[in-house]
């Protein structure tokens, strides 16, 4: 390696005092100023030498500062606790809504003249009207127990679509896996590629189903998103929940605190026993509908038959409430179709592998479909601590999807999210 050599010449050390000038009154005003300089830049050397060793010295604790993006083959492993609380207050409530004609059809060109809000039974005035074409930040939250293990080949090839048909240019994702643990299988990228390196990634745990836990993670992850994005659970799971530290209705609770939307996949038991997904024969049953078996001992008539089916849309407001208020020892066999209704999401069951790709790219289509309402509640210290929203439209025949209402009370602080109720204001 060459070596580069200064050479002095005699001018360089013009206006130098002695050895026997060299103490500070001795020296003229020009050597005190430059010795000052060079002792200035001697001190300062080791400090850097330290700096640029130590990502070569302490690599692991280098790494430690940068993206949380897990090592590819040590997914990080999520502790969930409980959350300190705080009493928080309602400025602003924004209601996503969606609007669907006679045939399920999405309604666009509506205006904000043409929609109705009623808090707790009041009417209030509407700030601010627009359609939903905001960025979205999205965690995917699988399950991965041994229970739909023959599934999951068919879940991995989905992260094209929901790049392309969910995300767009702007959005980011993140992915979450649980079973009897919960994982951080991706932090949020737009890289459709990374995405599909992390479902390959996601590995068998046991049966248990810390559905709770692992959307309570998502929330986590989402609250620290920019606040101008969308922020959207995706759930591809069993309706099931088993093991989790966190209740049902904290994660509910939340999730409507922070204005995040669940959007559940609901896996199939019986289909992830069989090795392909079922054939599906057409089925009688009005779509919206399911059917339940007939009572023992009765005949299977029409009559029968029709009283058997139970709307899934059906009232499930008094369930979301008291789980919302913290009510104990509530039972429920569809917490899915909770979280969904809880937060304003919908819910699917496909039954094919094409039907799941279909699913996802429907949420898009869903998202994107929706109309934002803003207002501020004239009613906020009335009728208790659950305020329930109803919106509706000054047009015959549609129905409208929205978000049952929300809660005003004490919200949770996450690690590392400064106590200050101003930025939780907007509900």
């Amino acid at each position: 390696m060459p070596v580069l050599i200064h050479s002095l010449s005699p001018d360089s050390f013009a206006g130098r005092p002695s050895a026997q000038s060299d103490s500070p009154e001795q020296c003229p005003p020009q050597w005190r100023e430059r010795r000052t300089k060079v002792r200035a830049r001697t001190l300062a050397w080791p400090i850097v030498w330290a700096l640029l060793a130590f990502p070569v010295l302490f690599p692991t604790a280098a790494r430690s500062q940068g993206s949380r993006t897990p090592d590819a083959s040590r997914p990080e492993v999520l502790t969930v606790d409980e959350p300190t609380v705080f009493v928080s207050t309602v400025d602003v409530v924004t209601v996503p809504v969606t609007v669907l004609g006679p045939r399920g059809e999405y309604v666009s060109g509506l205006e904000k003249a043409d929609f109705t809000i009623l808090d707790n039974e009041a009417e209030q005035l509407i700030d601010s009207f627009e359609v939903a074409f905001l960025p979205i930040s999205m965690v995917i939250c699988i399950q991965s127990s041994g229970r739909v293990e023959k599934l999951l080949p068919d879940v991995r090839k989905t992260a094209i679509i929901f790049t392309d048909m969910v995300l767009g240019e702007f959005g980011e994702a993140a992915l979450i896996a649980f079973d009897n643990r919960v994982r951080l299988m991706e932090d949020f990228t737009n890289d459709n590629k990374k995405i599909e390196k992390a479902l390959k990634r996601i590995t068998i745990g046991s049966d248990a189903v810390r559905l709770s836990d692992g959307v309570y993670e998502a929330i986590r992850l989402l609250v620290r998103r920019p606040s101008e994005h969308r922020k959207i659970i995706a759930v591809i799971s069993e309706s099931q929940e088993n093991g989790s530290n966190i209740g049902l209705g904290e994660t509910l609770r939340t999730a409507q605190l922070h204005d995040i939307m669940v959007y559940p996949i609901r896996l199939s038991t019986a289909s992830a026993r069989v090795t392909k997904w079922p054939k599906v024969n057409p089925d009688p049953i009005p779509p919206g509908v399911q059917a339940r078996p007939v009572a023992p001992g009765q005949v299977a008539t029409p009559t029968t038959l029709q009283q058997s089916r139970y709307d899934v849309t059906g009232n499930v407001i008094p369930v979301i409430i008291d789980l919302v208020r913290g009510a104990k020892n509530l039972i429920f066999s569809n917490p899915l179709e909770l979280l969904a209704k809880g937060t304003g999401g919908r819910g699917y069951s496909p039954r094919t592998e094409s039907g799941l790709q279909e699913s996802i790219a429907a949420i898009g289509e869903d998202i994107r479909s929706q109309y934002l309402l803003t207002y501020r509640p004239n009613n906020l210290n009335e009728g208790g601590i659950f305020h329930r929203i109803k919106v509706k439209v000054n047009y015959r025949g549609l129905k409208v999807r929205s978000r049952p209402g929300y809660f005003h009370g004490p919200a949770p602080v996450f690690s590392g999210e400064p106590a200050d109720p101003e930025e939780t204001a907007d509900r």
